[in-house]
């Protein structure tokens, strides 16, 4: 970013700038598999999992950063949401190896 150089996917992928590059036949599915991943998982945890994201970019230290960490777990984990998420998770892993 801050030398302005372009580059390909091929070499956005190789230094893990990107996951995955996918076509333009394929970009829709991949999208919307991907929406799905993410919508398991109840809106709290999802918020706050953005939350700690975007906070620990400024984060002084690894030490801040992870006690930020520690409390949105513990504070995801109060909110009784944690069953209904492993449940949807263990859904999603299921219904992913059964299309594999």
């Amino acid at each position: 970013m801050l030398t302005g150089r372009v580059f390909d996917s091929s070499e956005a992928t190789a230094i893990g700038l990107v996951l995955e590059v996918v076509d333009q036949e394929s970009l829709l599915d991949r999208a919307i598999a991907k929406a799905r991943e993410i919508a398991c998982h109840t809106p709290l945890a999802v918020w706050m999992t953005k939350e700690t994201m975007w906070q620990n970019v400024d984060a002084p230290s690894l030490r801040q950063a992870l006690d930020l960490e520690n409390r949105t777990q513990v504070m995801c984990t109060a909110t009784g949401d944690l069953t209904g998420s492993f449940a949807a998770f263990r859904d999603e892993a299921e219904t992913v190896s059964k299309s594999h």
